[in-house]
């Protein structure tokens, strides 16, 4: 069974772009979405407590839905914003809903990413104890 999440988890941060994360057409590369993504979700877990560096357990991406809405032009000291909040639970795996936004709130990419959650030692599945790990009672919408 999955759940809506309770919208009180969402977490935006802003990540700087890079001269670098550009292609010879002006546009940031699509292969920089998912970094954006990945850095929104780090941020995401340390805004609630949960600091991946010193768990047991290791989130592993299941599944990535990433629908690219508009290009973003060449600003090697531009920034983007990245919504992550949380879309769905189940008993083994949870979903994260992300925005990536510019500076005017315009979007310019949206992600949904399924993450599952592996003992770090011995690489067993584990349960997606959200509540437990997050410090939240099962709020849902």
């Amino acid at each position: 069974m999955t759940t809506a999440a309770s919208p009180d988890l969402a977490h935006t941060c802003e990540v700087a772009l890079r001269p670098n994360d550009f292609d010879r057409a002006g546009h940031l590369n699509n292969s920089v979405y998912p970094q954006l993504l990945e850095t929104g979700r780090w941020e995401w877990g340390l805004a609630h407590g949960v600091d991946p560096r010193h768990s047991p357990l290791v989130a592993v991406v299941l599944r990535l839905q990433l629908d690219y809405l508009r290009a973003v032009d060449w600003d090697p000291v531009g920034r983007l914003a990245v919504r992550t909040s949380l879309a769905e639970r189940s008993a083994y795996s949870f979903t994260l809903a992300q925005d990536v936004t510019e500076p005017d709130g315009t979007a310019v990419a949206r992600g949904l990413v399924r993450l599952g959650l592996v003992d770090r030692r011995t690489k067993r599945v584990h349960r997606a104890d959200l509540d437990a790990m997050l410090g939240t009672t099962g709020r849902t919408t």
